[in-house]
C-alpha cells in the first residue's frame, strides 16, 4: 500500500479527506477504528433513557451547569447530563480546546464563530449553531489569551 499526504488550504482544519480503493474494505474499517479510538470522549447520562453514552468530545458546543451537574448541548442540538459540578467538570475540558465564560458556562471554541463587544465591558460570542452567550469580565481575558 502507497500513502499520499497532501494539504487543501480550503478544507477545514480539523478534516481529513482518506480516499480507498473500493476493494480496500477491511482496511477502510481497520482506519476508521483507529481514528475513533484516538478521539477523547467523555461519559455522559441520557436523560431520555438514563443509560451512559461515550460523547466524543468535538461534538460538544457547550457545557453548561445545571444544579449539581452540567448539561452538554451537541452540534446535532442533542442534550445530555455529565454528572460533575461545573467547577470539576472544567478540569477535564479546558485542556481541549473549551474555555469558560462565565460562572455557568463553558464553550467550545472552536465552535464560536464571532464575537464582539457590549456594554459593561462583557462580550458576546455566536456559536455555530446560532446561539449567543455573554464573556462576563472576569473570563474576558482568559478568552483573548485563549485566542492568540
Amino acid at each position: 500500500m502507497k500513502l499520499l499526504f497532501k494539504s487543501d488550504p480550503n478544507m477545514a482544519v480539523e478534516t481529513a479527506l482518506i480516499v480507498t480503493h473500493p476493494q480496500e474494505q477491511q482496511l477502510r474499517q481497520q482506519l476508521e477504528t483507529v481514528i475513533t479510538s484516538h478521539q477523547k470522549t467523555i461519559t455522559a447520562l441520557n436523560p431520555a433513557n438514563n443509560r451512559n453514552i461515550q460523547v466524543p468530545l468535538r461534538a460538544i458546543l457547550i457545557v453548561a451547569s445545571e444544579e449539581r451537574q452540567c448539561k452538554l448541548r451537541l452540534n446535532s442540538g442533542e442534550l445530555y447530563l455529565y454528572p460533575k459540578r461545573l467547577k470539576y467538570a472544567e478540569a477535564d475540558f479546558i485542556n481541549d480546546g473549551f474555555i469558560r465564560i462565565n460562572n455557568q458556562t463553558i464553550v467550545n471554541l472552536k465552535a464560536v464563530k464571532q464575537f464582539a463587544p457590549t456594554t459593561n465591558a462583557r462580550i458576546e460570542i455566536s456559536l455555530s449553531d446560532g446561539s449567543t452567550y455573554f464573556i462576563s469580565r472576569h473570563y474576558i481575558k482568559n478568552f483573548r489569551r485563549a485566542l492568540s
